[in-house]
Parts: structure tokens; C-alpha cells; sequence
């Protein structure tokens, strides 16, 4: 601290001490310099991206915005054209969709909303970290349950686990890292039973099937959050949204998200795209296609066990220390993510779904790594 300290400061400093973070894991120019090659010579398979959405179809795109919009002007009717635009593509009424700046700022501001200093949220074990980091801001408490061995859900412990002061459940489904989704049924009994906020993150959903997004008017306690980060291919421009009850959606908008919170650009990208399905149908198809050639070409390498998968990324078993490989990997210019253990499982691992040629380098370069 500086000669000047201040007693606030400082305690805000110690606080944040106890918050988690989110490691974003080696990038590709950072790891192109450590190992003095062009950028262009990694694999990037550790964030669950999607390079099936054609990269000159998304550029294309994005010239036309640029000699459309005037960057000087708030988004303001973009945001209620997307909200139509998106309605259409899930079967639900515009007045349900909040957006935001990714699904992780509504998450963030679902908390806010729900949690104050000593409540509690519950969530699987494992899943997405930031629930808890999320949680943990707003002085919460973040209880997490395990899942059962076939990575489904412990409902009875789940239930157990509810107190008085729990205010949100959390579910990802299909769940990362564990790359399974949670059936319709178990959602349902969980709104039912629970009386605060059943918060599903679906942003894997388009790569499966069975999104409970129609259960909104049903249970006036369920929010479900899409993403355009993963199936529309839009990650770096940060868009998504919650689905809600309209009352409930009405006073997130206007009580708790901040005005012109959202790019005005990532709008009109994510109301172009919609446009194109044909595109993204596309993408979707080949995707499915690969996962299973992935699944069961990890399956024959001697040492590798790899699960099932409803998304865009498929969580494996090495029968070695996974830091090891995910070093060894590095060393060979690709990035994927080290799990570590997932229930009691060891050495896991998680790689993102890509096309044939970045799937293939990959493939090999583990091979050479584990036999």
C-alpha cells in the first residue's frame, strides 16, 4: 500500500483475498511466445469455443454491421429486435428475455437479486465456477453437492440440503465439465419442491436436445440462461440472456440491469446470425458428428477413457498424471484444460470439439504423450 493507506481500501483488499477466481488458462499468443512460433501454430481446444461456425461467414458479417450501425447512438430498438428475434428461436414470448453481456453478467445479476450477506446457494459438484464466484461476491454461501458416480443428480441430497436460508439452486445442463444433461423431470420436482430460484444455465443446450426453456410459465421460480458464445460462435463479442417469468424478467430489466449495458455491435451480430440457421443448423450437424468420431477415437488409445457428451467439448480419464499431459501438450503448441479429479475419477482432462484437422493433431500429439 501506498504511505497514504486507507483503512477501507485495505479491507476491501483482504476481503477479496477469500473470493474465487476464474483462470482462464494459457492463451495462444502467450504460448506461442514461450515457445517461439506464429500464433497461427497453436491449438486453442481448452475454452469450449466453436470453430465450426465458418470464421469468413461471422467477418462477413460483422463488415456488414460495421456499415450499418452509427457507434455514436445507445442500442436501444436493436435490443428489442433481438429480443423478438430470439423469442422466435425458443419458442417463447419476448417479455420472458433479459439480455445481457453474456450469461455470466445475468448470472452475476441474478445473485444480486436473490442473495444477500448469509444466504446460501446450492450447486452441483463439479460444474461452471462461476456460480461461486458469483455467490461468493454477494457474501453468500456456496454449497456445493456432489454428483452421483454416473455424474447424475443426488436429488435426495440436494433436497437435504436446502435450509432456510437457501435462496438459489444452480444446474448446468448439459453440466460442465461433466458433459451430461439433467432430465427434464428431476428440473421439474426440483422448481416444485424448492421455493427460491432454480437457476439452469443451457448454454450447451443447442448441441443436445430438451431445453426446459418452456417450463418458464409453469414454475414462476425457474430462470434458464442461453449464450450466444457457444452454438452461434460469438464468444468474443459477449452476448446471452435469461428466460424468466415476465414479472420477474420485467424487474431484472429495469431494477437491475444497467441501461445500454450490451455492445451495440454483439446485438446486431446476434440478430444477423439468426437469420442465418441454415448456417448454424450446419454447424450443429458436424459438430455431433465429430464429437462421436472424437469419443471414439480417444476410446482406442490405450490408457484414455473418455465419457459421453451432449455439448461441444468431451470430458477424458488418463491413466497418468493429467498435469503431465497437459504440459506435454503445451509443449506441442495445444491447449486443452486440466481437470484434475471429477468425483472419483483421477487425471481428467477436457478438450473442445473442433474440426478434423485441429482434432487430429490433437489425437496424435496425445498418443505420443500417453503411450
Amino acid at each position: 500500500m501506498s504511505r497514504h493507506e486507507k483503512a477501507i481500501i485495505r479491507r476491501v483488499l483482504e476481503d477479496a483475498k477469500s473470493l474465487s477466481g476464474y483462470d482462464v488458462g494459457e492463451t495462444i499468443e502467450g504460448l506461442a511466445k514461450k515457445l517461439n512460433v506464429d500464433p497461427s501454430k497453436i491449438i486453442k481446444l481448452n475454452s469450449n469455443e466453436n470453430f465450426f461456425v465458418p470464421i469468413d461467414f461471422l467477418r462477413e458479417l460483422l463488415k456488414e454491421i460495421v456499415e450499418e450501425v452509427d457507434p455514436r447512438i445507445y442500442p436501444r430498438d436493436e435490443i428489442k429486435e433481438l429480443k423478438a428475434s430470439f423469442s422466435e428461436y425458443v419458442s417463447i414470448s419476448p417479455d420472458h428475455i433479459i439480455i445481457g453481456t453474456g450469461s455470466d453478467q445475468l448470472i452475476d445479476i441474478a445473485c444480486r437479486m436473490f442473495l444477500k450477506y448469509g444466504d446460501e446457494a446450492l450447486a452441483i459438484s463439479p460444474t461452471f465456477s462461476i456460480y461461486k464466484r458469483c455467490t461468493e461476491i454477494q457474501g453468500a454461501i456456496y454449497k456445493p453437492i456432489p454428483l452421483k458416480e454416473d455424474f447424475s443428480l443426488n436429488l435426495e441430497a440436494m433436497l437435504s440440503a436446502i435450509s432456510s436460508k437457501t435462496k438459489m439452486i444452480f444446474l448446468c445442463s448439459p453440466n460442465n465439465p461433466t458433459a451430461n444433461q439433467f432430465s427434464r423431470s428431476e428440473i421439474e420436482y426440483l422448481a416444485e419442491k424448492f421455493d427460491g430460484l432454480v437457476a439452469v444455465d443451457e448454454a450447451y443446450i443447442d448441441f443436445s436436445r430438451g431445453s426446459i426453456v418452456d417450463l418458464i410459465d409453469e414454475f414462476d421460480n425457474l430462470m434458464v440462461f442461453r449464450t450466444f458464445s457457444k452454438v452461434f460462435g460469438l464468444a468474443g463479442l459477449r452476448i446471452g440472456c435469461a428466460i424468466t417469468n415476465s414479472k420477474l424478467a420485467e424487474v431484472m430489466n429495469e431494477k437491475f440491469q444497467m441501461p445500454y449495458s450490451v455492445s451495440l455491435i454483439a446485438v446486431k451480430a446476434a440478430n444477423k446470425i439468426l437469420e442465418h440457421l441454415e448456417v448454424i443448423n450446419e454447424s450443429i450437424r458436424r459438430l455431433r458428428e465429430e464429437r462421436e468420431r472424437l469419443i471414439e477415437r480417444l476410446n482406442r488409445i490405450e490408457g484414455v477413457h473418455a465419457f459421453d457428451s451432449k455439448t461441444n467439448f468431451v470430458l477424458f480419464q488418463v491413466n497418468v498424471p493429467s498435469e503431465a499431459v497437459y504440459s506435454k501438450l503445451l509443449e506441442r503448441g495445444i491447449i486443452i484444460r486440466d481437470i484434475g479429479k471429477v468425483l472419483n475419477y483421477r487425471n481428467c482432462l477436457r478438450v473442445t470439439v473442433a474440426p478434423q484437422p485441429m482434432i487430429n493433431r490433437f489425437l496424435e500429439a496425445l498418443k505420443e504423450t500417453i503411450e
